[in-house]
């Protein structure tokens, strides 16, 4: 059964990622045009990196969930990694091949020059980009930066297929030792924010995340069910306080800071809705989706970012967080009298509503592509604004920077809507034949044709 709720978590996940480069990119653009206003994208979504905390959470959960019913053995542990690498690695070397011909194209083949030392810096050019392609951890992010996730990704379906080796029961246990390795291993100083060699890979904290949902799906399917409509609305709005309190990036917030911050409360996020969606209540989503909104909207209206004092956005993320818990009871409190007394109207919303959420589970469906892509395009937007941003009579709409929000809108809005156009192609004329194709060959491989082991766990 695909999870809708999971499925929309996911493309959620991905936007906010997309924000949260967003904001960058403007910052350089305003800085490159040699102005200093501040960006229209901030306040939460300077914390949007974790979006990737998120997916972390996302994909040790769905590990758990499409295996619950796999016999353990070699054969569904090689039919599990095939389904996985069959994933990642076509979509990853589109996208990489495109950024790497991009930089040939700009900058030669010599892999020196400022373009090439921006990214691969000391790395020697060919070592560099077959580590990339291959997503081997390195000194240097791969040749398209997001891809340093796929690195852990990678590591995760490794240790998992074998973990498939082993009896199902022993799971629970397995990953209680696999946790205190990265316990001990992070405490002996063998990881770092970047995972530049296998030990800091293997010690790496963020890792906690992937085990995090994995022990939420061993909960869910064990038919644990506990106040999952309560537990969604609590976990929205502990996810919501992190993204709007957290400050500046540090050392400890790359690595443990983050799994504190981000990971615990998308993994009390995760297991409400999936109980919601295996319950078919999905209802609930409509005041945590509202209550959502609210506090966005609350804490935006501040104009901060990860650099405000700290009381300053303490007393926002109060303010914001206790906004958006009334909205909650107040959406909840609206839906009962109006069940109560117009059944036949609110009976009349399911229809709308479903296409509402129809339309976010196909965003979590390009939300792979999405992740992928989104740099590529937003780079090139950057390009063209820079350029038209030169002819004066455009000024006021492209030159980032320029007093008004005019430039600033244009940006985000043509940014985030180029990005899902071209998830949206890169999924249907690409990353959907090649799970088409891929799923038949497993299906002759291993006789099975089970489509949710290769759907995507993470973006």
């Amino acid at each position: 059964m695909k999870l809708q709720s999971v499925q929309v978590l996911r493309g959620l996940a991905a936007l906010i990622v997309v924000l949260y480069h967003i904001r960058s990119l403007e910052s350089l653009g305003i800085e490159a045009n040699g102005l200093t206003e501040h960006g229209i994208v901030s306040g939460i979504f300077s914390n949007g990196y974790a979006g990737v905390d998120l997916f972390f959470v996302i994909s040790g959960f769905i590990m758990v969930y499409v295996t619950n019913d796999l016999k353990t053995g070699v054969k569904s542990s090689t039919d599990f990694l095939f389904a996985r690498i069959t994933r990642i690695y076509p979509v990853w070397w589109l996208f990489a091949g495109m950024m790497t011909v991009y930089m040939v194209w700009m900058h030669g083949l010599s892999g020196h020059g400022q373009g090439w030392q921006a990214i691969s810096r000391s790395e020697p050019l060919i070592p560099y980009l077959l580590k990339s392609f291959a997503l081997l951890p390195q000194g240097e992010h791969p040749i398209l930066g997001v891809g340093w996730t796929l690195v852990h990704e990678v590591y995760f379906y490794f240790v998992f297929a074998i973990l498939l080796l082993l009896p199902r029961r022993w799971l629970p246990a397995l990953l209680l030792i696999w946790g205190g390795w990265v316990i001990a291993g992070s405490l002996m100083g063998l990881s770092g924010p970047l995972a530049v060699d296998l030990p800091a890979l293997f010690f790496y904290p963020m890792t906690m995340e992937f085990i995090l949902g994995a022990a939420v799906g061993l909960i869910v399917m064990s038919g644990l069910h506990w106040r999952a409509g309560a537990v969604t609305l609590l976990a929205t709005l502990w996810l919501m306080a992190a993204l709007c309190y957290q400050g500046l990036e540090t050392a400890h917030t790359l690595q443990w800071g983050r799994v504190m911050w981000f990971g615990l409360p998308s993994a009390a996020l995760i297991y409400g809705l999936a109980m919601l969606d295996l319950q078919q209540r999905l209802a609930w989503l409509v005041p945590a989706a509202t209550g959502t909104l609210a506090c966005t909207v609350i804490y935006q209206l501040y104009g901060l970012d990860d650099k405000s004092a700290d009381a300053i956005r303490l007393s926002a993320t109060i303010l914001a967080i206790s906004v958006g818990a009334i909205t909650m009871m107040v959406t909840i409190w609206l839906g009962w009298l109006a069940g109560q007394s117009m059944p036949e109207r609110m009976l009349a919303l399911k229809g709308p509503l479903n296409k509402v959420l129809a339309a976010c589970v196909r965003l979590g469906d390009w939300s792979f592509s999405l992740y992928l892509c989104h740099m590529l395009v937003l780079s090139l937007l950057r390009r063209i604004f820079d350029h038209l941003g030169r002819i004066d009579a455009l000024a006021p709409v492209f030159r980032l920077g320029l007093p008004g929000p005019l430039d600033n809108i244009a940006f985000v809005v043509i940014g985030v809507s180029l990005s899902i156009v071209a998830s949206a192609l890169a999924y249907r004329f690409y990353e959907k034949p090649c799970l088409i194709i891929f799923g038949r060959l497993r299906k002759k491989m291993f006789g099975r044709d089970k489509r949710e082991l290769a759907e995507p766990a993470t973006a």
